[in-house]
């Protein structure tokens, strides 16, 4: 490496190879999974990156941003907007957390001093003597620096030898010293850097590759199709927070080859590997699917999707949402045998993500005692990781049960708890649909329809293809007076996800019941295994509006031998207030039922947060 007189050359030289690997360390941080999802963070580790880098680190401020990262206005005042410090300390845990699992042995490391926005580096080096960059210290005379290989990169205590060096403060010869580490490190050869790139263990959420889908037959015209099933695949999965999910660039790889699933889980660091076929046939186009866990070899789903070919795009698109939705949400194939493998740990053993799981499986019971269970586990969860923004959306939902139900304790603390649990999911993870649904709920419910309705549409926005979700928002817009989108929204939902869990039917029977779509409205809620009383009330309600006198009377009779003390009005009232519309469909089922359609006038003054329905206003008054 030749230098001018005065070093100005060399300097610049180094100070580009330094750069060069730091940004090729941005680049491996930003493909990963505590990174990939959220633009947000991205955004953030580059510019406070870039800034340093250039010299001007130690100019960071929260004024400055807060205006080019977050984009607030010129007007930002840090005492009133804390979303600099709360970012910041969203960064530093994720860049933690990436480099206790997939960073674990990457050269440079990255990091976000408490107290600061200006980032440090960290070299991995050879073990020995550190070399002291920074600062004016002088290297020791006579060091000299060689090639690390596999045998002396750690110590003999199996610790990697760390330094720690800031670009920002650093004069040429330091930068010269390190470069010349940089370089012996990179230039070893791909046969000595590949054990460091294979990932471990990225997360305990469970790892998906989606392998290039395989055209069977003569005809090229459908690898286009193949290839965009794939893709499109791979990016419906990976809005998906439930999963890791591979890029196809590493998947790509495979194409046309024969593959050993054992071995690519191996390569991948994946427990599941998707793959697929198109074939055509005549005017008709077959593609067929199947997950495999890989440790086993064995396929836990398979499916076959029949299509005319009139329509190729919608063809690619129907298939591509039907694969997602199988597989992703709450009760996805993935999720399912990430149960069945969860069930043989010991309880010591389970992680966050384990204990979100169950969670969410004892709240799908929907029964006092799975819900008692689920809110017991999803505290676990937050324990064990606070930043897990889905278990505050679980506790939303169970709250949200627990109210509906008649089986929370106290109205107002469960809706205490439903607001600040979706605030702080959609706090935690801005970029989630399910956090934005979770907030939504909890809105409404706490009589803040306008922001409900917001953050609904936002949801459906960032996870177009969420089967679950879009029927739990349907659950919860006739409240809003869009008892109609409801009806579409849950029929978009069963087109792509045909086999759904039990749970749905609780959710469709009451869209359909008012959506006015009485007969849909009994099938689901016949459907409803262990029924309660609002069970029991709709299902009377629904028969009442098909003429069936019998099996309403049966019906009735259930809820007052469930819930003596049930009343439609204290229901809807508890539920955060229904549009009119809505309000006086449930009220006329009720009487339709027999069954206590509205409050008294002496049980009115015992309830001043009553919200009153204006036909029992009139009854009332009468």
């Amino acid at each position: 490496m030749g230098a001018t007189s005065d070093g100005t050359a060399e300097s610049m030289n180094v100070s580009a190879i330094a750069e060069t690997a730091v940004r090729e360390q941005l680049d491996r941080i930003f493909a990963s999974a505590p990174f990939q999802q959220s633009r947000r963070r991205q955004r953030f580790l580059e510019y406070i990156v870039n800034e340093t880098l250039a010299g001007r680190g130690d100019r960071l401020k929260g004024y400055t941003i807060a205006r080019e990262v977050f984009d607030r206005p010129e007007s930002f005042d840090a005492n009133v907007d804390p979303i600099v410090r709360v970012e910041a300390g969203r960064l530093r845990d994720r860049l933690r957390e990436y480099y206790d699992a997939e960073g674990r042995s990457n050269p440079i490391r990255i990091e976000l001093p408490k107290g600061s926005y200006t980032p440090h580096f960290t070299l991995l080096q050879a073990s020995g003597s550190q070399m002291p960059l920074g600062g004016d210290r002088e290297p020791p005379q006579g060091d000299t620096v060689t090639a690390p290989d596999r045998a002396n990169f750690r110590s003999t205590d199996g610790q990697v030898r760390a330094e720690r060096f800031d670009i920002a403060n650093s004069d040429w010869r330091h930068m010269a010293a390190l470069a010349v580490v940089l370089l012996l490190i990179m230039s070893v050869g791909y046969s000595w850097t590949k054990p460091w790139m294979a990932a471990p263990a990225i997360s305990d959420k469970p790892a998906i590759a989606v392998l290039p889908f395989d055209n069977i037959g003569d005809e090229s015209r459908w690898e286009r199709l193949a290839g965009g099933i794939t893709e499109d695949i791979i990016t419906d999965l990976s809005h998906s927070r439930d999963l890791i999910v591979i890029a196809r660039n590493s998947t790509e790889v495979y194409r046309n080859k024969p593959v050993d699933i054992r071995q690519i889980g191996r390569d991948l660091n994946v427990k599941y590997v998707l793959e697929g076929s198109i074939q055509s046939m005549s005017e008709n186009i077959r593609v067929t699917a199947q997950l495999v866990e890989v440790v086993s070899g064995s396929h836990i789903w398979a499916e076959r999707y029949d299509r005319p070919v009139d329509d190729l795009f919608a063809v690619q698109n129907e298939v591509t949402q039907r694969i997602t939705a199988t597989l992703a949400g709450y009760e996805g194939a993935v999720a399912d045998a990430e149960r069945n493998l969860i069930r043989r740990k010991p309880p010591a053993n389970l992680t966050a993500f384990d204990t979100y799981l169950l969670a969410m499986e004892a709240k799908h019971k929907v029964t006092k005692e799975g819900l008692s269970q689920a809110e017991r586990l999803f505290r676990k969860a937050l324990e064990l990781d606070p930043q897990l923004a889905r278990a505050y959306v679980g506790q939303v939902d169970v709250q949200f049960y627990m109210i509906d139900l008649g089986l929370a304790p106290s109205v107002d603390e469960a809706l205490a708890t439903m607001m600040s649990a979706g605030q702080m999911a959609v706090m935690i993870d801005p970029n989630d649909g399910k956090t934005h649904y979770a907030l939504g709920l909890a809105s409404l419910y706490n009589g803040k329809g306008e922001q409900a309705a917001a953050e609904f549409s936002r949801a459906e926005t960032l996870a177009p293809s969420d089967a679950d979700m879009l029927v739990s928002i349907a659950w919860s817009i006739p409240l809003l007076g869009e008892s109609q989108r409801a009806v579409r929204l849950v029929e978009r939902a069963l087109r792509l996800n045909p086999h759904y869990p039990d749970w749905y039917n609780q959710g469709l029977s009451y869209v359909f019941f008012f959506g006015e779509q009485y007969d849909k409205a009994v099938k689901y809620r016949l459907l409803v295994k262990e029924p309660l009383a609002l069970d029991y009330a709709f299902l009377a309600m629904a028969y009442a509006n098909t003429a069936r006198a019998r099996d309403t009377a049966a019906a009735a009779a259930k809820v007052a031998s469930l819930d003596p003390n049930w009343i439609a009005e204290k229901y809807l009232s508890e539920g955060g207030g229904y549009a009119e519309r809505e309000a006086e469909l449930f009220i006329d089922g009720a009487r339709k039922a027999g069954l206590a359609a509205c409050v008294t006038a002496d049980q009115a003054k015992g309830v001043p947060s009553l919200i009153r329905v204006k036909s029992c206003d009139q009854q009332r008054a009468k």
